[in-house]
């Protein structure tokens, strides 16, 4: 029997061979891009679920109300935690960037600064090295088997010893452990872990002379939770609150003080997501596959329908000769699986040719595997099994449903009456408010990608370089200022600058209550940021009112410095500071004008500025994600040692090229022990922008040929339909129709399918792409220029779709179309 169904199936598709590559090259299509944007999800929501029993772990993270969630903590929550909980197992990951020494070479890397208790939070795989005893001495070094091949080649690398950088001290470590490399689908990518002591902690302290360490507040490291059971979390969960109250009331005021910092557990295996618009675009794109693959099985359905009227004498024939509706069914069922699995076979080679270039476009590194656990072969099973099936039974239902007497009496081929026209006219309709919307959503995320390039910062950043590691602990602060005035002396270097800030990047910006005059309370939260000698100039940031700081200024640059072994003092002259517009907001003045001369007033960790004096206001300047907001800020001049300093460089009417090899040369000459690490500002934005642009590319690849799938089952319809209609077409043009008479018949009876849609994808489009464009601080407006462009283009693809059918029929001479059969 089915050898028999199969023959038949062979007979089918070499007898209507138009049709049949149609409904094959559609769901192949369809199947493929399904199976390319199903991998990209399936790496994306997989971090983290190689570590053993990772449900059990969890992250400790604040929450800063109005500004999000930071997933740091202060580097004492542990600790504290610890005292009011004693069960608890945790670990902190407190990242520091180092400077590794192996004779006379000297290698830029990040160490990753531990608990001894780290392996017993994550169970990682180690290659050589006893885990029991790793990290339990203070000069005890684990790295990965990368980093043992680079800096020990082929030699066993245990007992090895290396000196590292960090923490402004070079110390000397032996290697006790080697950790398998990390995959690609982690964010826990450690590759040197040293032991955290006392003595690191020893030297974090704030210019007030309180141990940053144990401030509620700053966030230092990242603190790791391991529970035995899932209630053991939601109880400690519950309680944070209380112990926030308990422990933070000397830093967080008003009380209580978890209504100025929270803290909460997240799971490990959501980490990686846990930001709610990256989970927005992965869900996104797994919608566009979905989609993608219904829209081939529409395909399927539509045109298995359509022409079942040319297989209708078949099938009265096999109903005479004793055929039931079951055996048709399940005949008719076997061919949509065996269409399913020769355009999944076919998908499947296209989704292999085609993910070199998809992993070009989207940064990524997907691969197809068949043989481990990772297979792919049983996610394309169910995806024959539920395409073959789900487009399958409402073609075998239809088809096994045509009346023998009816069929053989008839001088022309059934169509399925006009409820099976109306179902098909439904289905294209459904196709396209999917094709329009996903072209609307192609014209907002292009625009808007576009957009955040050539956006206004607030900040000229034209002709800029930035320092990413001029912060590294092993620069001195003497150096810095060798490396500031060397710097300036280059040709075509026009300003430079050091702060805490710089595009792309921040370091150790911190927030204070702020109250102003008249103000209830102690004020909102505003972040203070240290900048340097010719900050504003570098940048080129706007003046909006008043004047820029200038240490030529009397009370402008209060740096904190203090005698050798002497603890800070907290600083309590007045200062003058410049505000960004979002703080005169924030702070309650009526406009830029009127915050000048203002006094301001800020107590607390990390500086008690009793008196501060406005003396100007700048533009909001965006250095950070386009996702982020602009957050209030107060400027303030510290030509001092502030730390986590970022140089910024200016050039005019040089090659950057050129000026970059400039400064790294006088680098070498003043830190010859530590790499230089700078980029142009395009470049550093650029990795603010990269997700973004390799989700949104990974979208448009999917958008683009969702629509063409849609495009392939019009054609396929239109070429049956025309085909059906030739007599009818030669009886008009006989009772003097014309061609263009004919030619807009069939046009607009296409399209109006088409038009419909939009009633459908215009809210579903709108709906997403305000939501989508919420998570930028600065977006595009939705106008109806989107809605009208994807409908004209859209509506421009279906007529180069159906026309040339339509022409060729509306075109054809009225003898030769009555003699049709």
């Amino acid at each position: 029997m089915w050898a028999h169904y199969l023959l038949t199936f062979y007979r089918s598709l070499t007898r209507h061979r138009l049709y049949a590559a149609l409904n094959i090259f559609g769901l192949a299509i369809g199947i493929a891009v399904f199976l390319a944007l199903w991998l990209d999800v399936r790496f994306e929501t997989s971090f983290e679920r190689r570590i053993p029993d990772a449900r059990s772990v969890y992250l400790i993270h604040m929450v800063v109300p109005g500004e999000g969630p930071y997933r740091d903590t202060m580097g004492g929550a542990l600790d504290e935690l610890r005292g009011d909980y004693p069960q608890l197992v945790g670990t902190r990951d407190w990242s520091q960037s180092a400077t590794v020494r192996q004779g006379a070479q000297a290698t830029s890397e990040h160490v990753e600064v531990v608990d001894p208790s780290f392996f017993k939070v994550f169970d990682l795989p180690v290659v050589a090295g006893d885990k029991a005893g790793m990290l339990s001495a203070p000069d005890d070094l684990v790295l990965t088997q990368a980093k043992a091949r680079q800096y020990f080649g082929t030699a066993d690398p245990i007992g090895q010893r290396l000196t590292l950088f960090f923490l402004g001290q070079a110390r000397s470590y032996r290697v006790t452990g080697v950790l398998k490399d990390p995959p690609r689908n982690t964010e826990l990518q450690f590759d040197f872990l040293v032991p955290l002591t006392q003595a690191m902690v020893a030297g974090q302290t704030l210019p007030s002379g309180r141990s940053r360490w144990w401030f509620w507040g700053s966030g230092q490291v990242y603190t790791y939770l391991r529970f035995e059971r899932p209630a053991q979390a939601a109880a400690l969960g519950a309680d944070l609150d209380n112990f926030v109250d308990r422990h933070a009331g000397q830093d967080l005021t008003p009380p209580p003080a978890h209504r100025s910092l929270t803290l909460h557990l997240s799971p490990l295996l959501g980490l990686h997501l846990m930001d709610a618009k990256d989970a927005g675009v992965v869900a996104a794109i797994g919608v566009v596959g979905l989609l993608t693959l219904l829209l081939a099985g529409v395909n399927y359905v539509n045109l298995a329908t359509a022409r079942g009227g040319l297989r209708a004498r078949e099938v009265a024939l096999r109903k005479v000769m004793g055929a039931t509706g079951p055996s048709l069914i399940a005949q008719f069922m076997s061919e949509a699986l065996a269409t399913a699995v020769l355009a999944a076979l076919i998908g499947l080679a296209l989704c292999e040719l085609a993910l070199p270039l998809i992993n070009a476009a989207g940064g990524l590194a997907l691969k197809i595997e068949y043989l481990n656990t990772d297979s792919i072969l049983l996610p394309v099973l169910i995806t024959v099994l539920v395409v073959g099936l789900g487009a399958g039974v409402y073609p075998a239902l239809v088809l096994s449903r045509f009346q023998p007497a009816a069929v053989l009496a008839s001088t022309r081929t059934p169509g399925g009456g006009r409820w099976a026209g109306r179902v098909r006219e439904a289905l294209v309709l459904v196709q396209f408010a999917v094709a329009i919307a996903f072209t609307i959503a192609t014209g907002v995320i292009v625009s808007q990608t576009n957009y955040l390039r050539d956006a206004d910062l607030g900040f000229d950043r034209n002709g800029l370089i930035v320092v990413r590691n001029f912060d590294n602990s092993e620069i001195t602060d003497a150096q810095r200022a060798g490396l500031l005035d060397a710097w300036r002396g280059i040709p075509g270097v026009v300003g430079d600058t050091a702060a805490q800030v710089a595009p792309g990047l921040q370091h150790s910006a911190h927030a204070n209550a702020v109250h102003a005059p008249g103000a209830v309370g102690e004020g909102p939260d505003v972040r203070f940021v240290s900048v340097g000698e010719g900050f504003f100039q570098t940048y080129g940031v706007r003046l909006l009112t008043g004047r820029l700081l200038d240490r030529n200024h009397g009370g402008d640059d209060t740096p904190r410095t203090h005698a050798a072994g002497a603890a800070p003092s907290p600083n309590t002259s007045p200062q003058n500071v410049v505000l960004n517009a979002k703080a005169v907001q924030a702070l309650g003045f009526r406009n830029a004008a009127d915050a000048i001369g203002k006094p301001l007033s800020s107590k607390g960790e990390p500086y008690d500025l009793t008196a501060m004096t406005v003396v100007g206001v700048i533009d909001d300047v965006h250095f950070l994600s386009p996702h982020q907001p602009n957050v209030p800020a107060i400027f303030q001049l510290n030509t001092g040692d502030f730390p986590g300093p970022l140089a910024g460089v200016r050039y005019a009417g040089v090659d950057p090229r050129q000026v970059t090899s400039l400064m790294e040369r006088q680098w070498r000459r003043i830190v010859p022990t530590v790499p230089m690490h700078a980029q142009t500002v395009e470049d550093s934005l650029q990795q603010l922008y990269k997700d973004d642009d390799q989700h949104g590319r990974l979208f448009i690849i999917g958008a683009v040929l969702a629509v063409l799938i849609g495009c392939v089952g019009l054609y396929g319809l239109a070429s049956f339909n025309t085909a059906r209609r030739v007599r009818e077409i030669g009886i008009r043009k006989t009772l003097g129709a014309s061609t263009r008479d004919i030619l807009q018949l069939l046009i607009t009876q296409f399209l109006r399918p088409v038009l419909l849609a939009n009633l459908i994808a215009w809210p579903l489009a709108w709906l997403a792409m305000r939501s989508w464009l919420s998570t930028f601080d600065q977006r595009i407006g939705l106008g109806p220029v989107y809605f009208l462009g994807a409908t004209a283009l859209t509506l421009l693809i279906a007529v180069g779709t159906v026309a040339g059918q339509a022409l060729a029929v509306a075109r054809s001479e009225p003898a030769k179309a009555l003699r049709h059969e």
